[in-house]
């Protein structure tokens, strides 16, 4: 199943079906390709139907030249004609809008990249507001205000980005980019202008098509490649997802049909379209479960998360019980039984080396719910030499027998005169793998403390231990056993960024420097390497969470990086998360804690303290200032500028004089001044 979220809806389905066999189970989709096989693997009876609650009108825009030429409805609608819609021919989207507002509609357009949909916003809100100043009687003046008070309301945080106002001059000509570089605050903005008709059009990329339920009168999809970094070059995007898109055409209650156009260059490019997109079936969706080229169980962490999560806390501590469950997944359904539980065996064996589980050994239990359910062959250890199947079938054919020989005949030889054995190197220079042995189906086990925790944060288990082992470093750094290493708030920052749930960000040019400067510069601060020994990307990483934490504005950091403000709060999240992690890890570990009391209390108020300042983003003397309710990091570093406050106590205490001075700053107020002194009141109160 598509993306990350595919294993976690799998593996859930998977634990009802196994655990209720008589639960109800509904599933909805509208570009499946092979929704027969998701139906025999429910146990559902598949039912199809043609019904759209507004008809879709799907074809291609070919300079102004509009061709339907697929329908979704009722199966009963007239076929449109062609027409040609009035405009300029190599500005086919400003026509495509133009058309749309016209009939009283709203444009949704998908491009292919973040900087596709800033220029194309950019480029129609200059044309709406040319139109305006033109009088034409498409677009309404009015809407002026209202897209001035939103462009406003964009930029009027002191820490708004470069992209931020961008987003608000495309706003102030009736249009808006959306995509995943924006903060969630700017997105739902945009999709409430959008839904309440306020702007007439968004340029999105196809991330809207998949999260966001926001339809439109019409849909243009300017783009049907996108780049393939393993590939090296563009690829078409599947059927299933330029669908999704075309879906988001037409909206219930208000429209009797939606449009949906597929930009093409010229005529042959249109043919390519319509058979590739328009006429043909969406692609098979498949098992994300496992990775079908893993080599090693490190290259397949949805399967090591699930077992272990099976094993910790889904009742399944035997293997005989994993093997039933997995063969209830959907990722049974189209790999080889034997090859699923090789793959399940690696996992089992990379988590008890890495002290996830423990073998508890065989379980005569087991051994008995395995005989009276049927439902496999122990495993033994005895060889049994019985003849093969075509000699015992050829033993009842008359006239055959199998020939017994006691010895073979060698003919006389003399007594060698060279070694016993040659022709091989000396078995001392090769290094032997030993291959796996098939665990046995009574083997049971036992999650550790370290297995436990791992799985209840949901970690990826490669990050739980890289995590641990970074951690261990850390207590050995402090008790004095590492006399070489140092422990810093870079050292969790590039601990949490080198593992394989923080995503990395890609250096440009201009930022190597810098990183390979901090790369060499505080080589006695890491505690581990990167997983995928990406330093470079990773380091990329390290480097901005140390902005925001240095309280840089998330313009300097767009600007000094190139890190947009929607991937900024993207991993400032999960850096959050995976130092929650650690402080869990370390906090409930004994062996650590064992190490020296003094060391370990130390190290978990150290991670507590990089954990607050990675949420505010801030330095360690704002720390008791944020939080409280309605104080940012903006606002207490003022208020620790100019009256040196630096928590609950200190603001409560404010003089009259205090207070004036506060309100008299930009975007402060009298009443918040008040809000702040009752805040921090409570606050006082709710430690006594």
């Amino acid at each position: 199943m598509v993306s990350g979220r595919g294993p976690t809806l799998e593996v859930l389905l998977s634990r009802i079906r196994h655990q209720r066999p008589d639960a109800q189970i509904i599933a909805l989709s509208a570009t499946v390709g092979n929704c027969e096989q998701l139906a025999n693997w429910l146990n559902a009876e598949l039912i199809q139907s043609d019904w759209r609650p507004v008809t879709l009108h799907s074809g291609t825009l070919t300079g102004l030249d509009v061709r339907i030429h697929r329908i979704d409805g009722t199966g009963e609608e007239e076929w449109p004609e062609p027409r040609e819609i009035q405009g300029i021919t190599t500005r086919s989207l400003q026509a495509a809008l133009d058309d749309t507002v016209r009939v009283g509609g709203q444009l949704l357009v998908f491009v292919n990249s973040r900087a596709s949909a800033q220029k194309e916003a950019r480029e129609l809100g200059k044309h709406i507001r040319k139109k305006i100043s033109d009088q034409d009687p498409i677009y309404d003046p009015d809407l002026s205000d209202k897209w001035n008070d939103l462009a406003d309301s964009l930029t009027r945080r002191e820490d708004t980005s470069a992209m931020g106002g961008r987003l608000a001059n495309a706003i102030r000509g009736g249009v808006a980019f959306h995509h995943a570089g924006l903060t969630g605050g700017q997105r739902k903005k945009v999709e409430e202008a959008f839904r309440n008709g306020d702007i007439f059009c968004i340029i999105a990329t196809p991330t809207l098509a998949q999260g966001v339920n926001l339809p439109a009168r019409r849909v243009v999809v300017r783009d049907v490649r996108r780049w393939n970094t393993a590939a090296g070059r563009t690829l078409p995007m599947p059927v299933m997802e330029i669908r999704q898109m075309m879906g988001r055409a037409g909206r219930p209650k208000y429209d009797r049909v939606g449009d949906a156009w597929i930009l093409a260059k010229n005529k042959d490019e249109e043919f390519d379209f319509i058979e590739q997109f328009l006429l043909s079936e969406p692609e098979d969706i498949t098992s994300k479960l496992a990775n079908p080229t893993a080599l090693r169980p490190e290259e397949d962490p949805a399967l090591l998360m699930h077992v272990l999560s099976m094993i910790s806390t889904g009742g399944m501590n035997d293997r005989d019980s994993l093997d039933r469950f997995f063969n209830k997944t959907f990722l049974a359904t189209h790999m080889d039984t034997e090859v699923l539980a090789s793959r399940i065996d690696e996992v089992i064996s990379w988590l008890a080396k890495n002290e996830m589980i423990t073998k508890e050994g065989e379980s005569e239990e087991v051994r008995k719910r395995i005989l009276a359910d049927d439902q496999i062959e122990l495993l033994t250890e005895e060889w049994e030499d019985d003849l093969p199947s075509w000699a015992n079938s050829a033993s009842s054919l008359s006239g055959l027998d199998i020939a017994k020989q006691s010895s073979v005949s060698q003919p006389k030889l003399t007594p060698r005169k060279g070694p016993a054995i040659f022709g091989f190197k000396k078995a001392n220079t090769f290094e032997f793998e030993e291959p796996e042995v098939p665990e046995l189906p009574t083997m049971t086990y036992r999650a550790t403390i370290l297995g436990e925790r791992v799985s209840r944060l949901y970690l990826n288990p490669i990050s739980g231990r890289i995590l641990k082992d970074g951690l261990t470093v850390a207590m050995k750094i402090l008790t004095g056993e590492n006399a070489q290493g140092q422990v810093s708030p870079m050292s969790f920052l590039h601990l949490v960024a080198s593992t394989p749930d923080f995503i990395p960000l890609w250096p440009r040019k201009g930022d190597y420097d810098a990183i390979q400067a901090s790369l060499h510069g505080h080589q006695r601060e890491f505690l581990t390497d990167s997983f995928d020994l990406d330093e470079e990307n990773r380091m990329k990483g390290v480097l901005v969470l140390q902005s925001w934490i240095e309280e840089s504005s998330m313009g300097g950091i767009e600007e000094e990086w190139g890190v947009q403000p929607g991937d900024l709060r993207g991993r400032v999240e999960l850096a959050e998360w995976l130092l929650f992690a650690a402080r869990s890890i370390l906090a409930n570990d004994e062996e650590l804690s064992s190490m020296d009391k003094t060391a370990h209390r130390i190290l978990v108020e150290s991670i507590d303290e990089i954990h607050r300042r990675i949420r505010y983003g801030c330095k360690a003397d704002l720390l008791g200032l944020v939080a409280l309710r309605g104080v940012g990091r903006v606002r207490a570093r003022e208020m620790e500028n100019l009256l040196g406050v630096s928590n609950a106590a200190d603001i409560a205490e404010l003089t009259e004089k205090d207070k004036s001075k506060l309100s008299d700053l930009r975007g402060w107020s009298p009443k918040l001044v008040e809000n702040l002194m009752t805040t921090a009141g409570r606050a006082i109160r709710r430690k006594k």
